[in-house]
Order: structure tokens, then C-alpha cells, then sequence
């Protein structure tokens, strides 16, 4: 994709997210009034089954449902880097039954693909859910300690490292590319399923670096099998203070966080949208849920419908400049 069609590409997405917000996607002042839902709703998650967002994602769906006196069922829909679900969201009835739980995968294919089966305008923000630090580790068999170490080993190497990440064009891949660009050594990225997909290759060392959730890397630390080297944010994650930020290693332009955000099909009423959202973040901020948040080292947020909007414009504008600059380029 050249830097013109990317440039070009963006701007129709920020054009785009901003007719959305004028349009209104929710407003809480109706969101009591509508009768919703009216039979089971299918929360979609791209993700494979026990990592991080697949924990959150059932723990919200019980929650929703004890709320609305109706089944909330998780549907997996792993696989294309989350854009199988994207698509199947685009494509599904505007009733709000059907809901799709993102990472930030979701903008990053529109940016890197020129099909990725789904347009951003076809899609509803509902709310932020979290901001996700992402970590990356080594086995604790290999002599890496810090960033600094896995440059240096990376270096040494004639045909560089590996490593592995929840998919083609997610965050995590463009931060490995974009931290093997900064630091000039060579990294071969390797597509899995899911964070605990890709632990068994890390272990044994077929695999050089996982990238993942903050929590999932950090109980592997704490199990003696893993050596977190990094996490990607504008500051250390509360749980994990030891955990240095990218930045801190010397590497500010790679300190990108992922997120974790709720969308409805484009065309969802307004007061579907903003019932939708206005439980999500009442729940968000339960105690329980908090601090099961903060366990698998996310970031709780939880915000309005035209908020959300306005965060994901700055994230086209964002991952654009990464993709860029790195050249990163998908098959």
C-alpha cells in the first residue's frame, strides 16, 4: 500500500468516524426506554478461548445477562485477525443481538488490507472496555533480562528472531516490527491463535518473543517460565510496577497499547446503542470486574458511544504514521 492510497485511506476513515458521531451513535438520555433485548444476544470475540479478552468477555456476558433477563452467549469466531467477526458484525441485523468484542485489530486491518471483508462505517462503537498494555517475554532459559539484551541477542543472530502474536496486521505485530525497525536487528513474525497458542513454541524456544497481555506474561513470570521484558503504554501497569514500559527501554515510538472496545452493526437505534453501552460501563466499573481488569493487566475505561468514536480516529491516525514509517506490509 503506498503512502499516498494510506493517506488517502485514513482520511475517508476520519471523515467517516466523525459523520458517525454527528449522526448520534447513542444517546443515554433514551437508553432506559427501549424495550432490549427481546431474545438471546450473541457477544462475538475473535480471540481464542482462555487468554485474556475471552476471560473478560464471559465474565460481561454473565453479568448482561443477569441483567436483562436474557442469554448472552460468547461466540468464538477465531481467526483472519478478527476480521471473520468484523465482517459477520457488518453483515448481521442492526437490532443490537449481535455484538462484536474487538481488540484494536479491528482498525488495523481496514489500514493494511484493501479488503478486509468489513468498512469502519459499517460498524457502531458502543464503548472502550480497556486499553491493553501489551507485554512481550522470553523463556526464562535464555540469558535475556531486558529489551537491551534481546537487541543484542537479536543482533547475533544471521537471520534474526521470531516472534509470535495474536495475528497478520494486530498490534502486537506492528509493535514487534515496528521495535525491530527502531532497534535495527531482524525479527520474522509468526501468527497465532491467541496468547496461550503460542506459549508452548515460546518455552521450547522454537519461538524467541510472545507478545500478549500484560496478566498472561506476568503469571508465566511468576511461574518461573517466562521473563517479561516490556510493556507498551504511556505508564508502568499498576499490578505489575517491576514491568518497564517500552518507552523506558528506549524505544518510545514502538510504546503502543492496544484496546479492547464493543461495536454494534452500523444502523443499531440510537437507543440501542446507548442501552448497550450504558450497561457495559455500569458493569466496567463493578468492583468485581475491576479488579479482574486489572488481574489480566488491562485498563479499564468505559465510554460514551461518541467518546469511543473520537478515540478511534486518533487510532487510525496513529497506527497509519507506525504502519508507514515501518513499511509493514501484509500478504
Amino acid at each position: 500500500m503506498t503512502p499516498k492510497h494510506t493517506r488517502r485511506r485514513r482520511g475517508a476513515l476520519f471523515s467517516l468516524l466523525a459523520s458517525a458521531c454527528v449522526l448520534g451513535l447513542g444517546l443515554p438520555a433514551t437508553a432506559q426506554e427501549v424495550a432490549f433485548p427481546t431474545k438471546p444476544v450473541r457477544l462475538m470475540l475473535a480471540t481464542a478461548p482462555g487468554g485474556a479478552t475471552d476471560i473478560l468477555a464471559r465474565l460481561m456476558a454473565d453479568k448482561l445477562s443477569a441483567a436483562w433477563g436474557q442469554p448472552v452467549l460468547v461466540e468464538q469466531r477465531v481467526g483472519a485477525n478478527g476480521m471473520i467477526a468484523a465482517s459477520a458484525l457488518a453483515k448481521a441485523p442492526p437490532d443490537g443481538h449481535v455484538a462484536y468484542l474487538s481488540i484494536s485489530s479491528v482498525v488495523q486491518n481496514v489500514l493494511l488490507r484493501p479488503n478486509p471483508g468489513y468498512k469502519m462505517e459499517e460498524l457502531a462503537p458502543v464503548t472502550l472496555v480497556a486499553t491493553i498494555p501489551i507485554a512481550f517475554g522470553v523463556s526464562s532459559t535464555l540469558n535475556i533480562q531486558s529489551v537491551a539484551d534481546l537487541v543484542k541477542y537479536a543482533k547475533a543472530k544471521p537471520n534474526g528472531i521470531t516472534y509470535g502474536t495474536s495475528g497478520t496486521g494486530s498490534g502486537s505485530h506492528l509493535v514487534g516490527a515496528a521495535l525491530a525497525g527502531a532497534a535495527g536487528f531482524q525479527a520474522t513474525h509468526i501468527p497465532y491463535k491467541g496468547e496461550v497458542s503460542s506459549l508452548a513454541d515460546l518455552l521450547s524456544e522454537q519461538l524467541t518473543v510472545g507478545y500478549g497481555s500484560a496478566g498472561f506474561y506476568a503469571a508465566q513470570e511468576a511461574a518461573g517460565k517466562v521473563k517479561v521484558l516490556a510493556v507498551t503504554g504511556p505508564k508502568r501497569v499498576a499490578r505489575y510496577p517491576h514491568i518497564p514500559t517500552l518507552a523506558e527501554a528506549g524505544y518510545p515510538g514502538a510504546n503502543l497499547p492496544g484496546w479492547y472496545g464493543l461495536f454494534l452493526p452500523a444502523g443499531t437505534p440510537k437507543a440501542v446503542v446507548a442501552k448497550f453501552s450504558d450497561e457495559v460501563r455500569r458493569i466496567i466499573a463493578m468492583p468485581d470486574m475491576q479488579a479482574k481488569i486489572q488481574e489480566v493487566g488491562f485498563v479499564s475505561v468505559g465510554n460514551s458511544p461518541e467518546e469511543f468514536s473520537r478515540y478511534i480516529a486518533t487510532e487510525v491516525d496513529t497506527w497509519s504514521r507506525v504502519i508507514q514509517q515501518n513499511n509493514i506490509k501484509v500478504d
